[in-house]
């Protein structure tokens, strides 16, 4: 163990294993030892294959019971517990959407193999959330866009300016044109970086650790947990791609720089419900969001040190 409490892995391979791990702190943990240890694409590829699970793996039996039980999940936490699964759930569905074009526009045969593997795994993400809905929630639709369009009122507006619109955006400018590297760095940034690295698997973490705290909703917190082992190979990718990028041009570094300045004011309230009052500071059943805002910015900040870049550009932002 390291001074820090942390494990140090002397091969890049130990860090890999240990994303095999259950637990929820573990897998973010192991991302931190993944971005350290800047896998190639063709190691990360490997782990996709060694890290295979099936939307079908997981027992909702114990989940339907628990979900349909006003004693145990109030009234209150299933209002908001819903409105984080719709977040979860919509945001696949966009970015398995919007990723196309970056696979296309990938400069190399190994991130092009990559990627491709990770369109593979966001549409595996939107299926598992909607069977979970049918199964647990007890929603009923003709198929899965159906489905989806039944939950978009649960997300916010700022969830929408930066999926339907910034995210779009990027996936647009490399539809267009496949060549425009910056485009590319700025996709990048916002998908792996932002959403991903920072949103996604910060909302992940806090989901995840009230559920098993109070023993809730075993069978989505098994296969949410495998949806993030996930997310943290696509986030490695992202920060070795623009490590990359700014190693081989200095300019990119300040595509970085501006993307962040572009998403980082609409980002954070992407994590507050539409009931609440201030959407800087604010109770949830489970924990305050000082909690989660304080996490996803030294998430952020870890991954733009491993970038070569300075996270104080991070100073005087919202969260």
């Amino acid at each position: 163990m390291s001074e820090n409490g942390q494990t140090d892995f002397k091969t890049e391979d130990e860090a890999l294993q240990v994303l095999l791990d259950g637990d929820i702190d573990k897998v973010m943990a192991g991302l931190d030892r993944i971005v350290e240890a800047a896998p190639s694409y063709e190691k990360l590829f490997m782990r996709w294959q060694r890290q295979h699970w099936s939307t079908e793996d997981f027992d909702f039996s114990e989940d339907i019971r628990q979900w349909n039980d006003p004693d145990l999940i109030t009234e209150e936490q299933r209002r908001f517990m819903l409105f984080g699964f719709s977040q979860f759930f919509l945001g696949e569905e966009r970015v398995t959407v919007e990723l196309l074009p970056f696979a296309i526009a990938a400069p190399s045969h190994e991130a092009k193999a990559f990627l491709t593997t990770q369109i593979s795994d966001e549409a595996k993400h939107m299926v598992f959330f909607d069977r979970f809905y049918r199964e647990v929630l007890g929603m009923k639709a003709d198929d899965i866009g159906a489905m989806l369009e039944t939950q978009r009122p649960n997300v916010n507006q700022d969830w929408e300016k930066l999926f339907d619109g910034i995210l779009h955006d990027c996936a647009e400018r490399l539809r267009l044109d496949p060549t425009d590297f910056p485009a590319l760095v700025r996709g990048v940034t916002v998908y792996m970086i932002v959403i991903e690295g920072t949103l996604a698997l910060t909302g992940a973490r806090f989901i995840v650790k009230a559920l098993k705290e109070r023993g809730l909703l075993p069978g989505f917190v098994s296969g949410f947990t495998a949806v993030n082992r996930d997310e943290s190979r696509h986030v490695g990718f992202g920060v070795k791609f623009l490590a990359d990028a700014i190693k081989d041009d200095p300019a990119n570094a300040r595509i970085v720089e501006d993307t962040l300045k572009e998403c980082l004011p609409i980002a954070p309230l992407v994590f507050a419900p539409s009931w609440v009052e201030d959407p800087y500071s604010f109770d949830t059943p489970f924990y305050h969001s000082s909690e989660v805002f304080a996490y996803a910015m030294k998430a952020l900040s870890k991954k733009l040190a491993a970038m070569g870049l300075d996270p104080a550009m991070l100073a005087g932002d919202p969260a």
